[in-house]
């Protein structure tokens, strides 16, 4: 039997405000697999977005595990933690986090730098990648210069170009309209198929997380439920 991708034992993460201590995470058990699409739905302040952050190494539990391809990854050192998120996530959020500076082709270049790529390499790979999120002729425009969707899949293009084993997508619509909202659900869909990478959405759109074929929805830092479509039903989308 393959080890799961995630697996959560009891993972909580509790914060102190004045008197009261504050369960943003609260005894979550879950196990996620290799090459899902996730939806983590719920209100604002359900702990989702602190979730995520357990989810990507950014923070540690309070108190519980999370196991990532059989890590504890409260056992790793604030060193190999760095180099975890460099080489196995993605990370996608809200706000698009583009250098208003620098084109399209440098935001994604960007992404995969600090790796020691040579120029060359990095020039191919980011170019490819901007023609599969379907921008290879905006390569050399500014963020300025492209529409909130169109700057998304940038944002998107670069997550996905260290070929990480896990995206992390925190409110990934939550500045688009509806029908861009959708596209760039549609091309995570597509690029997870594609790619063979776990792609996590946190949203409070049920709509949009209706398309994923998994929904993991939260409620007061719990996991109030988790529900997967048959493969049939996935298709059907």
């Amino acid at each position: 039997m393959s080890t799961p991708l995630y697996e959560l034992r009891g993972a909580t993460r509790s914060f102190q405000m004045g008197n009261s201590t504050i369960k943003a995470v609260d005894d979550i058990n879950v196990t996620i697999d290799k090459e899902e699409l996730i939806a983590l739905e719920g209100p604002s302040g359900s702990g989702k977005t602190t979730l995520l952050q357990l989810l990507g190494a950014l923070d540690r539990p309070t108190s519980g595990q999370v196991f990532f391809e059989g890590r504890d990854l409260a056992s790793l050192s604030d060193g190999e933690l760095a180099e975890l998120r460099l080489r196995s996530f993605g990370f996608i959020f809200q706000q698009f986090n583009l250098l208003s500076t620098l084109t399209a082709l440098q935001n994604v270049e960007a992404g995969l730098a600090p790796l020691g790529v040579s120029a060359g390499e990095l020039r191919e790979r980011s170019l490819a990648m901007l023609a599969e999120v379907g921008l290879r002729d905006r390569a050399f425009h500014l963020p300025g210069q492209m529409s909130g969707g169109e700057q998304q899949r940038v944002a998107i293009a670069r997550a996905l170009l260290a070929e990480p084993h896990v995206v992390l997508a925190d409110e990934p619509t939550g500045n688009l309209d509806t029908k861009s909202g959708a596209d760039v659900i549609a091309l995570l869909t597509d690029l997870a198929a594609r790619h063979g990478t776990t792609i996590i959405v946190a949203t409070h759109d049920a709509g949009l997380a209706a398309r994923a074929p998994r929904r993991l929805t939260m409620k007061d830092g719990k996991l109030a439920t988790d529900s997967k479509k048959t493969r049939a039903a996935a298709k059907k989308r």
